[in-house]
């Protein structure tokens, strides 16, 4: 039987690219199409379209233009994953957040991405963006990117009550995921086993692959599993599940004195 070896960065597109074409059964208001793919490697490029309501523009009297198709390029850099992905937005846009004119930058959270966040995470927020459930106006850290849509945002469009994420007013109330998505996500667990490693009693250890539910980060979980006669304990410093008579956690080599708890 071959086995193929990636590089961290290669392991790293793939699930991104597993992750991201997910969203394409999952989603009725958003599509994810990879772009300049050579074959045998996870893309780098990826066009994202959102099928929902957003500031394109603003007219003479200040009034909003809106649009309903919304699309954002992706690109994982030679930096990736370790530098936020490269942004660039193809269509009208009006956003504190995202510059309406070239280059067309978008803002993302470095200390986030850096935190674990995945592109479909960011591809949610750009979502979210989008319907200005999202947005950061005021001159304060991390600042705005457009000058002058925030100042717009602050100086018309909440005082007239167009937007207002304070008082929960967007211009668009369509969900990211199908309402039944965040049920199945939390349960959908890829399990592969791997070689035991000496342990002081018999002992599996099985690394498994979790999607989480919407409501928490998504991002890769590897917990390991030991099984004991005696009741098991969690670390504190990382979730994962240790036997009731170790002292020591061998995912993160906690020990009791620093995370661990029953």
């Amino acid at each position: 039987m071959s086995t193929t070896f990636y590089d961290s960065r290669t392991e790293r597109l793939e699930l991104e690219r597993q992750r991201l074409m997910l969203i394409n059964t999952e989603s009725e208001y958003v599509k994810v199409e990879a772009t300049e793919a050579v074959p045998g490697q996870p893309p780098e490029r990826y066009k994202v379209t959102f099928f929902c309501r957003g500031i394109a523009g603003i007219g003479s009297s200040q009034e909003p233009v809106f649009a309903n198709q919304h699309e954002v390029e992706i690109y994982c850099h030679a930096g990736f994953p370790s530098e936020v992905p490269w942004l660039h937005w193809n269509t009208p846009i009006w956003h504190p957040n995202i510059e309406h004119a070239e280059p067309k930058n978008v803002c993302v959270n470095k200390s986030e991405w850096v935190a674990g966040m995945n592109l479909d995470d960011l591809c949610r927020q750009m979502f979210d963006m989008v319907q200005y459930r999202n947005y950061h106006a005021t001159h304060t850290k991390p600042y705005p990117l457009d000058t002058a849509a925030a100042k717009w945002v602050l100086e018309y469009a909440e005082p007239q009550g167009i937007v207002d994420k304070k008082r929960r007013i967007y211009v668009d109330d369509r969900p990211f995921y199908k309402r039944a998505v965040p049920a199945e996500r939390g349960g959908r667990i890829k399990i592969r086993e791997i070689s035991p490693e000496p342990q002081p009693r018999p002992a599996s250890r099985i690394k498994i692959h979790l999607i989480e539910d919407e409501k928490t980060k998504l991002r890769e979980s590897r917990i390991v599993v030991i099984k004991t006669d005696s009741a098991p304990k969690r670390c504190a410093k990382c979730g994962a599940v240790v036997s009731g008579d170790s002292g020591f956690c061998f995912s993160c080599g906690a020990t009791e004195s620093t995370g661990l708890r029953t």
